[in-house]
This record gives C-alpha cells, sequence and structure tokens, in this order.
C-alpha cells in the first residue's frame, strides 16, 4: 500500500524514513486501522491494540507489545518506525517555566514550553520549523519558514513531556503558540489533533486546547469544520496600518476579513474567541487603540488576552508600563468585555510570546 493508497498524498515526505518505513505515530486510528486491514492483512482490532501501546503505555518499540504475535511485531518493524523527538536541552526559568529543545530526525530544532501553575499545566506547542509569516516582533520569523512538522513531531512534544511528569502533575491545557502558525500546517495539525482528542489516545478535552493564528482566513472557516477545539487571533493592532506595519500577512488578509472570520466562527456553548493583543509602547497602547479594538470586535463573543511586549534587543519595539497596560484593561472590563493580561513566563530562558527560535535557529540537516 502506497502513501496515496492511505490518502496520505497531502502529508509531507517525512511520513517515511529512508528504508521506506510508514511512521505510525502521525497516523489517526482510523488510518492505522485502514492500513493494517490493507496494507497488512490483519485484523482492525490489532491496529486498535498498537494505538493503544503507541499512545497509552507510550511504547516506542514493537518488540514491548506483549499481547502483539511475533510474526506481527516482526512485520511492524520491517514495515513501520514509531518517531520519537530527541531531547537536546531543557532550560528552566526562575519561575518555573521550562523550555524544551527538540532534536528532529534530519537534524533541525523545535521548541516547546511548559507553564506549571498552581491548577494547570499548560503546554505551548510548535507545529513548524521556523515561520512563513514574518511577524517584525517576533524572534522566530527570523528563521523564515522551514518545513512542517509532521503529526507525529506535534503530539510527541505531548507526549514526551508527559512520559517527563509526575503521575498527579500532567499536562491539562495544550495552546498551539509556539514555533510556527499553525493553520499553514493544517492538514498536519488536523491529524495531531484527532490523536490528542481521542480517547484510545491523548485524551484531551477541546475545552483545553486552543489553536492561534495570524489571520489565515480560508484556514479559519476550515479549522471550524473539522474539530471544535478553541481559536485565538493574533490581532496585535486597531488599525489595518498599523496591523500592516507588523503582520505582513496583513498585505493577505486585511484586518477586516480576519475580524469577519472571527464572526462566522462557530462556537460552542460558553465559548469565546481569543483575541491575542501584543502590546508595543507609543505604538498601539493608547486609549484611542483601545476604543477602535472595542468597536471592531462588538457583537463578537470574544475575550482579549493583552501581551505586553517581551523585549530584546534585536527588535526596536519597547514594551509599555504597567499603568499604561492597567488603563488599556480598565477600558474593556468597564464596559462589560473580558479583558485579561498575560503575566511574562520564562523570558530569563527566551520562553516567552515572540522569543522561540533563538537555539532552533542555525540547526539543521
Amino acid at each position: 500500500m502506497t502513501q496515496d493508497d492511505l490518502g496520505l498524498k497531502n502529508r509531507h515526505k517525512l511520513m517515511y524514513d529512508a528504508e521506506g518505513r510508514l511512521d505510525l505515530k502521525s497516523l489517526t486510528r482510523e488510518e492505522l486501522e485502514r492500513w493494517f486491514v490493507e496494507g497488512l492483512g490483519e485484523k482492525r482490532f490489532r491496529a486498535l491494540q498498537v494505538y493503544k501501546w503507541i499512545w497509552q503505555r507510550g511504547i516506542s518499540d514493537f518488540a514491548e507489545m506483549t499481547n502483539v504475535s511475533k510474526d506481527l511485531r516482526a512485520l511492524l518493524a520491517e514495515r513501520a518506525y514509531l518517531c520519537t523527538l530527541s531531547e537536546r536541552l531543557v532550560q528552566r526559568s526562575s519561575d518555573g517555566t521550562a523550555k524544551y529543545l527538540w532534536g528532529l530526525e534530519d537534524g533541525y530544532a523545535v521548541e516547546s514550553v511548559l507553564i506549571p501553575e498552581e491548577d494547570r499545566i499548560t503546554l505551548c506547542v510548535s507545529s513548524q520549523v521556523g515561520c512563513a509569516m514574518g511577524c517584525r516582533f517576533c524572534l522566530t520569523g527570523d528563521m523564515g519558514l522551514v518545513r512542517h512538522l509532521k503529526p507525529s513531531e506535534i503530539v510527541n512534544q505531548v507526549a514526551q513531556i508527559n512520559a517527563e511528569l509526575p503521575e498527579d502533575r500532567r499536562i491539562t491545557n495544550l495552546v498551539f503558540m509556539g514555533m510556527g502558525e499553525p493553520l499553514h500546517n493544517l492538514e498536519h495539525l488536523d491529524t495531531s489533533l484527532q490523536i490528542l482528542l481521542d480517547d484510545d489516545a491523548l485524551n484531551f478535552s477541546h475545552r483545553k486546547i486552543t489553536v492561534s493564528t495570524s489571520g489565515l482566513v480560508p484556514q479559519i472557516g476550515k479549522l471550524a469544520e473539522r474539530t471544535p477545539v478553541n481559536l485565538a487571533i493574533s490581532l496585535n493592532a486597531s488599525t489595518e496600518a498599523q496591523r500592516r506595519e507588523i503582520m505582513p500577512i496583513t498585505e493577505r488578509y486585511s484586518m477586516a476579513s480576519v475580524i469577519e472570520a472571527a464572526r462566522n466562527y462557530p462556537l460552542g456553548s460558553g465559548k469565546r474567541i481569543t483575541f491575542e493583543y501584543v502590546m508595543f509602547k507609543d505604538f498601539n497602547d493608547s486609549l484611542e487603540d483601545a476604543a477602535r479594538l472595542y468597536r471592531l470586535l462588538r457583537g463578537i463573543k470574544a475575550k482579549v488576552n493583552l501581551i505586553p511586549y517581551n523585549e530584546n534587543p534585536s527588535r526596536d519595539y519597547r514594551k509599555p508600563d504597567a499603568q499604561t497596560v492597567k488603563a488599556f484593561q480598565n477600558y474593556f472590563v468597564s464596559r462589560g468585555l473580558n479583558c485579561s493580561v498575560r503575566s511574562t513566563r520564562g523570558d530569563d530562558i527566551s520562553a516567552a510570546c515572540g522569543q522561540l527560535g533563538r537555539e532552533a535557529s542555525g540547526v539543521g540537516g
């Protein structure tokens, strides 16, 4: 059975290794079952056994799958493999945040960030090596797009970190806000989400997963058709001119079209779209900006997440003072719109918003 026979023609060539073996961790349960039946001539239930070994027990060697026959284990070792990430570096912040540098099979690297709190543990997940969006304030954009991550490389960030944590301290929330634009890698993202949400795999709730986008309008609609996860839109401006200056994607998809996509986005009970707003001193932090943003979001089930800019020496942008941020927040709160300020976590290890990519850049195959 070929890649096209499996319906994987839109997937990255890295679905297969140099020996032509299929990466089983990049398949949904349904795809794995189909491959077992049509590709191996095996019973469908055998696929589910293997699937549970992979995701529920974290096995990375077919030989450890004790309820699978020796002949089938040998056949799997010949025809397939189980992708794993190489943990190259873990940096720990004074605030408890941990940044992981993962080595990939082709020599490239990506980062993910673990953010522990009293009532939750959030993992910030990457979806690409680099990013094509080129946002002026983001270090990851300096890399450009190197390649998409395949599904196994996305889900392994979650599975491998979870395996390191104590039994009573597991990841509770996932935010796709790491390296890359998630919706630019929609096919692989969709497969990853299916695995993450599957009761027979990692069993996350759709209410605990948030996908962030810089505003790829057609893909916003496609995401809504495929999965009920939370949506966050990185807006960062109150006018078209502002947004074009810091986010080149605005040349392709106007801020007005992004807002319209948000208005049309179907929301489940109790859900709201999060609008992320990175604040830059004397650029988009005035009360006039707040008023314009409030008018833009009127009528949308929305909440605003203010992110005071995390400064770095290679950028001219500066962080607004705390009083300015508070006044901006109060403008929304006083008008009944949910608005929070994201606390900066991990900036001493370059793990804060917009800082990922420093350790991963320049590392390649």
